[in-house]
């Protein structure tokens, strides 16, 4: 035991050493202030664990991504949540968004609109605000979806009030409306009977409204009223659903710069700001979120990169990404920056497998072995490809399989940075540096990991201390069913629902040994002594967790994100048309016609 002790102490010091030489201030040659390292972020969207070469994918190219690991860490065991909006709050916030009330329990989980009331809480403290008061440059390109709008005074939620200097990109998110291919309601289309159900609505409601009538509960002109409402409130969803230039807008900081959004050169115009930004901010510190578009649907790409890939639009998709990631990196090396700069890169969640064209051209992601996809709680919704790179700190090379998640960035970035967290909260996230530096496979980092669906406690990771083992347990899990060319997933409900006929309650809890079967095929038998051991310790760390957790008190909402407001939609241009295009599209436009 003395042995074993004072071997963990010489690893401890070797990387508080480790963190005290690489971090300590260096000189920069032209102002000769000290310079603290830059902060690199990218996010893909509805990219799944199976996507990537470094993650095994041997038939879509991804050298830069590939490269990036190579020269770094991958994590094979990082968790995002089911869905994008609840992911990036909690990437933002180093917090579950069951803290703050993002996690909405209905089926709008994401922000559909422009006008959308809900959004990110102005008195959370996001990375942005972290860095910026401790003199860092901020700038965020690509992808937003937590929110515009202000609800009171000095309470709002988009990114130039989060922290950020500097927002090039979309407010929403890219939404099949946005490629003019279908409506917001298409998913709605493609689960079976879902516009049959809106008219059974009507029908129902005015079945209603006459059996009222009979029995002079109401009048003529009530029973007519109420039928006229149900058809309105359908026509008003399918109209609104219509309305493209609701969401599909380009902004650059408070300003609409594009409408509706144009896909032509989108990806290069994005990584082109960000490029941008790192010049202008060479010599000061600086955070950098690449947001992609990419690879969620709709599915576009710039004229060298159709067709390239063997893997359709989708594999497209994916190495025009990968080219954006190089392109970032070597300005990031030309700059002369790559060895100050901590590098992360992930996804918001994992592929969705229920994504196809009417032709049966697969347009979403893959998870590898594991089970299910985005929207749900199993591996395949919530297990993330992840890459973390830091010269001379983080070994090259190596793979840390033990289970982190997105809200472990904040904490770790702040460790890297040295700047501090305000402490009058809890976090649910977690330094990583030293697991990330010494690669132990008994240092713990959560024992306990809670996994959300909408609003809902789905499942439970448990890693007992002194162990390698990961179970989990899930308390409610997502139907899955047979869909095309026999992919199983939520191919009823086209997106993995949280709660109705869609969900399976399980009493005992199913328990998963993580470590011999990821794909999450056999549950352990409850009636075993250690299992329900298991069950027991799992139970009283979910009763301690929910009880530091606030009463639910509604800035999300889905009644405030169901429906479009047109009078809070900003606009540009001028009466009739309210259209306009990106300036900066004419540079890469004239490239093109040269």
């Amino acid at each position: 035991m003395a042995t074993s002790g004072g071997i963990g102490r010489f690893a401890a010091g070797v990387v508080i050493l480790s963190l005290a030489w690489t971090f300590s201030p260096a000189v920069d040659c032209v102002d000769a202030k000290p310079r603290r390292p830059n902060v690199v972020l990218f996010i893909m969207d509805d990219v799944g664990m199976g996507d990537l070469g470094c993650f095994g994918n041997d038939t879509i190219q991804t050298p830069n991504i590939d490269s990036l690991a190579k020269d770094g860490v991958k994590l094979t065991q990082h968790l995002a949540l089911p869905m994008c909006t609840p992911s990036r709050a909690a990437l933002m916030t180093g917090r579950l968004p069951a803290r703050y009330d993002m996690d909405s329990p209905g089926r709008m989980r994401v922000l559909f609109f422009l006008s959308a009331q809900g959004g990110l809480p102005s008195n959370e403290t996001t990375m942005a605000e972290v860095l910026k008061d401790n003199g860092y440059a901020t700038a965020l390109t690509g992808k937003w979806h937590l929110g515009i709008t202000c609800t009171e005074k000095n309470s709002c939620s988009d990114p130039n009030s989060q922290g950020f200097d500097y927002f090039y990109g979309l407010p929403v998110t890219n939404l099949l409306d946005c490629g003019n291919e279908s409506t917001i309601f298409h998913a709605w289309a493609r689960a079976k009977g879902a516009y049959p159900k809106m008219w059974f609505s009507v029908i129902a409601a005015f079945t209603a409204a006459v059996f009222l009538y009979m029995i002079k509960v109401v009048s003529w002109k009530g029973a007519f009223s109420l039928t006229l409402l149900a058809l309105a409130s359908n026509g008003l969803l399918l109209l609104a659903a219509k309305t493209p230039s609701l969401g599909c807008v380009l902004m650059e900081n408070s300003r609409i710069v594009e409408q509706p959004l144009l896909f032509d050169h989108l990806t290069e115009r994005l990584h082109s700001r960000a490029i941008h930004f790192m010049e202008s901010n060479r010599h000061q510190p600086f955070l950098l979120i690449m947001s992609f578009v990419q690879a969620h649907t709709v599915l576009f790409n710039d004229d060298r990169f159709r067709n390239h890939s063997v893997h359709g639009r989708y594999g497209d998709n994916l190495e025009e990404m990968d080219w954006s990631v190089g392109e970032v990196l070597r300005s990031l090396k030309n700059l002369g920056l790559e060895n100050n700069t901590f590098v992360y890169l992930t996804s918001d969640n994992g592929g969705h497998v229920e994504e196809f064209t009417d032709d049966e051209e697969r347009h979403g992601g893959w998870n590898g072995i594991y089970k299910g996809g985005k929207g749900s709680t199993w591996e395949g919704g919530i297990r993330v490809p992840t890459v973390v790179k830091l010269p001379g700190v983080i070994p090259a090379g190596t793979v840390v399989s033990q289970p982190t998640h997105l809200p472990d960035i904040l904490p770790t970035v702040a460790r890297v940075t040295g700047v501090t967290l305000p402490t009058d909260r809890l976090y649910d996230g977690r330094d990583l540096m030293p697991l990330l530096i010494s690669n132990d496979s008994s240092e713990v980092v959560h024992e306990f990991m809670f996994h959300y669906c909408a609003g809902f406690l789905n499942a439970v990771r448990y890693t007992p201390k002194g162990t390698n083992t990961t179970y989990k347990l899930h308390y409610r899990t997502t139907r899955l069913v047979p869909g095309t060319h026999g992919i199983v997933g939520c191919f009823d409900t086209f997106l993995c629902q949280c709660a109705g006929n869609s969900v399976v309650y399980h009493d005992p809890p199913l328990v998963y040994d993580l470590t011999k079967d990821p794909s999450e095929t056999s549950p352990l038998d409850s009636n075993d002594p250690k299992v329900r051991g298991i069950i027991g310790k799992v139970a009283k760390a979910v009763s301690h967790h929910q009880g530091g957790l606030p009463s639910r008190s509604g800035p999300w909402s889905a009644w405030l994100n169901m429906f479009p407001r047109p009078w809070g939609v900003p606009w540009c241009g001028s009466f009739p048309h309210y259209t306009c295009v990106d300036p900066y599209l004419e540079k890469f436009q004239s490239v093109r016609e040269h």
